[in-house]
């Protein structure tokens, strides 16, 4: 089976695409990567994610100052990882906007979201200096991207300083 996972809530965002699709292709001006559900090195970023999650909720909680741009990503309808932004949490679920355009029939942008917090599968924030912090299945996909694809992420999210 094929999964489908958001880069980024950005200008340029990848997913990783579920329905059997071999290349990349474009949605709405974002990239999407299609990554097979056993894939390793997807699944190792989704498992470190999850397990430095308590972190980022503890960030959530009490935002050092500086910092900001707070998502996360889970898989929507079970395969299409899609980021979701303005998070809040409630109790053992965040809420938050659909960050992206989905790939699938039903849902839009900007949709309010209810997620339980064990199917978060990557998260993210914008640290004091600028820089994303976690994004860790991005990290995996960069090296999947045409290069200047890749560039452009690369200096969206700060990892270029």
């Amino acid at each position: 089976m094929i999964r489908s996972l958001r880069l980024a809530a950005l200008p340029l965002a990848l997913a990783i695409s579920a329905p059997a699709l071999a290349e990349p292709h474009e949605h709405d001006d974002i990239p999407i990567v299609n990554v097979r559900d056993t894939d390793p090195k997807m699944n190792a970023a989704i498992a470190a994610a999850r397990k430095t999650l308590p972190k980022f909720l503890a960030l959530l909680a009490d935002p050092p100052p500086g910092t900001g741009e707070y998502t996360f990503k889970y898989p929507l309808g079970g395969w299409e990882h899609i980021w979701v932004d303005h998070v809040e949490r409630r109790g053992d679920s965040l809420t938050g906007r659909l960050a992206n355009i989905p790939e699938q029939e039903g849902y839009r942008q900007g949709q309010r979201v209810t997620v339980p917090i064990g199917e978060v599968t990557d998260w993210a924030y914008r640290d004091a200096n600028g820089v994303m912090q976690g994004h860790r299945t991005t990290r995996v996909l960069l090296p999947r991207l045409a290069p200047a694809d890749a560039r452009s992420v690369r200096e969206d999210m700060g990892w270029t300083r």
